[in-house]
């Protein structure tokens, strides 16, 4: 992928991870932290395996 796919994929990864971190943090269920940092290492994971497959772009 080139690296505006990647720059959108990375965003919207991110913006979901925040929408659910959000809710999660709003509803309060048990274990809270721990779901919250799992989120957040699910979003890290994301954009690392996606950035296995950015092409670089030679001149």
């Amino acid at each position: 992928m080139n690296k505006k796919t990647f720059a959108l994929i990375a965003g919207i990864t991110g913006g979901l991870a925040t929408i659910a971190g959000a809710i999660v943090s709003f509803l309060q269920p048990a274990f809270t932290p721990a779901i919250v940092a799992a989120i957040g290492i699910a979003e890290t994971a994301v954009i690392e395996i996606c950035n296995l497959f950015v092409i670089e772009e030679t001149k």
